[in-house]
Parts: structure tokens; C-alpha cells; sequence
């Protein structure tokens, strides 16, 4: 799972690395199978929820292993490195 994760983080640091800034101010139109209807969202908000949400993910899985009986190792900011 580390060298899928580190495979991802490169692909997506990559990717972001390439936003134009006013790429990121207009509008993305889709259809969303969950709501069943199509949705105008700013593309800035768009980038800043798939964040927000991989790093909900991310905790859903450090949770996991750790009931697992794992460890993950820290997760602060202040004891990485």
C-alpha cells in the first residue's frame, strides 16, 4: 500500500504543479451519479474538496491498521521529517 500511496502523491503532485491559476477560477459542469442530475461548481472548490477528501480517506485507513493492531507511525506534522 506505501508504493501505491507514493505512486499516487507523485501523480497528483505532479498534476497540481500544472494548475493555471485561471484555469482554477472558472466553472466545471458534470453529471453526478449521485445526486442523478448535472452540477456547475467552481474548479477551485472542485481541487480543494478532492484534498480535503483523500485526506479523510487517508485517516479512515490509519484507523484500520491501527485497530488492526499496526502502527502506522506519526502523523503530526511536527514529528515528521
Amino acid at each position: 500500500m506505501k508504493q501505491e500511496r507514493e505512486t499516487f502523491d507523485r501523480a497528483l503532485i505532479e498534476w497540481s504543479e500544472k494548475l493555471d491559476s485561471n484555469w482554477l477560477i472558472g466553472e466545471l459542469k458534470y453529471f453526478s451519479i449521485s445526486v442523478g442530475s448535472d452540477i456547475k461548481m467552481q474548479k477551485w472548490v472542485l481541487v480543494t474538496h478532492m484534498f480535503n477528501h483523500q485526506t479523510h480517506h487517508r485517516g479512515q485507513v490509519h484507523c484500520m491498521l491501527t485497530q488492526s493492531g499496526a502502527t502506522p507511525g506519526d502523523t503530526d506534522l511536527l514529528l515528521m521529517r
